[in-house]
C-alpha cells in the first residue's frame, strides 16, 4: 500500500528541491554582487568574506520567506467551486435558488 515508489514520489511543487534551488540561485547572485561591490575597484583584492556572508544571509532569508509563504498558503476546498454559496448558479445570479 505505501511501498509503491510511484505512490510515494512527490511532485516538484511539493518537494524541497524547488525552494533550495531558488534560494541557491538568489544566494549566488547576492554573494557575487557583494563580493564585487565590496572590493572597491580593480586595484583592491576581492572581498570573499563579505561575499560569503551575503551568500549565507541571502540563502537563509530566502528559505525562511519561502517556508513562511508555503505554510500560509492553503488550497481552496472543493465545495467552493460547486456553487454552494448564496448564488448557487453563476449563470443566473439574480434568480433565487429556491424558486
Amino acid at each position: 500500500m505505501g511501498n509503491n515508489p510511484v505512490e510515494n514520489k512527490k511532485s516538484w511543487q511539493q518537494s524541497i528541491k524547488a525552494p533550495l534551488s531558488f534560494s541557491l540561485v538568489m544566494a549566488l547572485i547576492a554573494g557575487v554582487v557583494a563580493t564585487i561591490s565590496a572590493t572597491g575597484g580593480s586595484d583592491n583584492p576581492l572581498r570573499l568574506d563579505v561575499g560569503l556572508v551575503a551568500f549565507g544571509v541571502a540563502f537563509v532569508a530566502c528559505l525562511l520567506i519561502i517556508s513562511v509563504m508555503t505554510m500560509a498558503g492553503k488550497e481552496n476546498p472543493e465545495d467552493l467551486g460547486a456553487g454552494s454559496g448564496v448564488n448557487r448558479s453563476s449563470v443566473n445570479p439574480d434568480k433565487k435558488s429556491g424558486h
